[in-house]
């Protein structure tokens, strides 16, 4: 999206905001929720999380002399198939060390796939974004199932294929912007054919906690509908409490949420700023820290109980300023996507970079902007690819 675009596309999510509040506090539209609050239409509500997605950018890098895979020292790179989602396009693709496509999935009517599972069999699990859905397709792209829930960003798989998706609703607080409509986001736990099992509210979840409940009013709720922007969520127990860790951007907190009690048990925010993709590893947190250095980004790896950092990558031309994630593998280096600019490096610990991989794709046909990349995750070494079109 150039400048303009991109002007234009914030002053009408801007004017579209201004109405939808207004029609809110006016008790336009349907005339209660059903719980006595001023409803909304279906299409304001579909208007409301349209607005919660605006601001990513699908490219802002010059393309380079040289893309595809431009750094590969294998003896020291984890060695797997990558999956790649990107800012534009309903698609996943799976590419090998040396950056050729083994396969790829596809499904037209989403503007883009936030995240992609894939599971043993070749079929994928899709979090898809305008609309909002979680899918699962076979191996051949072909529909099995689809949730029509307003997920976005994340999804967590367990091993008996329960799925944890991040999820929105419409949500009311007096107490927070004068009553107008909330974006609330909700913990989804789906069954493996797609069918809601349960759902915890995160607005309520703080609300439940002795020891949070006064989180959100400390650190100051953004002026806008969407409060929370949830952009991560992984299982960390699922006995005897089903436990998630939660990635809140707009405020800048990580937190652990007890889905069977409904409440937060554990939060924290700290030097880093519009956070991404929080994951537990060996007992610390990693995350990517979008703009907590100001003109750059970082990845951090931090104590919980200490908020100690104990590792971080970042460089001179480290930004990007939506989006970003990163994955610890098996043989201790870190896979890190700098989404904006379509670039996945694989790190050591001392922050060498063994492995580099740049988007060949253009946000437009022929263009000169490099297509960015939502997440890249890499495939254990040893999982089968039996099913696809060529071996790695």
């Amino acid at each position: 999206m150039n400048r303009r675009a991109l002007v234009v596309a914030c002053l009408a999510a801007v004017a579209v905001l201004a109405v939808l509040l207004l029609r809110a506090r006016e008790g336009a539209g349907p005339d209660t929720d059903g719980q006595g609050h001023p409803g909304l239409s279906a299409e304001e509500r579909r208007e409301l999380d349209r607005i919660a997605t605006l601001g990513y950018i699908a490219g802002k890098a010059p393309v380079p002399e040289k893309t595809g895979v431009t750094l590969h020292t294998p003896e020291r790179a984890y060695q797997g198939c990558t999956v790649l989602t990107f800012a534009r396009g309903a698609r996943a693709v799976l590419i090998g060390m040396d950056g050729r496509i083994v396969h790829s999935w596809s499904r037209p009517g989403a503007e883009y796939w936030a995240r992609a599972h894939v599971y043993a069999n070749g079929e994928v699990l899709a979090v898809t974004s305008d609309p909002y859905r979680v899918i699962r397709l076979d191996r051949d792209s072909r529909l099995i199932w689809e949730s029509r829930a307003l997920a976005h960003h994340d999804c967590d798989v367990l091993d008996d294929g329960t799925i944890c998706v991040a999820a929105r609703e419409v949500a009311y607080r007096p107490g927070i912007h004068d009553g107008a409509p909330l974006l609330d986001d909700h913990i989804l736990i789906l069954d493996d054919r797609g069918r809601e099992i349960r759902r915890v509210s995160l607005l309520e979840a703080f609300e439940r906690s002795e020891r949070y409940r006064g989180w959100l009013a400390e650190k100051g709720l953004p002026e806008g509908p969407d409060i929370f922007h949830t952009n991560s969520v992984e299982v960390l127990t699922v006995k005897p409490s089903l436990r998630v860790l939660v990635s809140i951007r707009t405020i800048s907190t990580l937190a652990i949420v007890d889905l069977d009690r409904r409440e937060v048990e554990w939060a924290l925010a700290g030097s880093w700023r519009l956070q991404h993709e929080a994951r537990w590893v060996d007992g610390n947190i990693l995350f990517f820290d979008n703009l907590g250095l100001g003109d750059r980004s970082r990845v951090l790896e931090i104590d919980p109980e200490t908020s100690e950092i104990v590792w971080s990558y970042t460089a001179d031309d480290f930004f990007t300023k939506g989006a970003g994630a990163e994955q610890r593998l098996p043989n201790g280096n870190t896979l890190i996507t700098e989404s904006e600019d379509g670039r996945v490096i694989e790190v050591t610990p001392a922050g060498e970079a063994v492995w580099e991989y740049v988007n060949p794709l253009t946000t437009e046909p022929g263009g000169n902007v490099v297509l960015g990349i939502m997440r890249a995750e890499r495939l254990p070494s040893d999982f089968t690819l039996a099913w696809a079109g060529r071996a790695r």
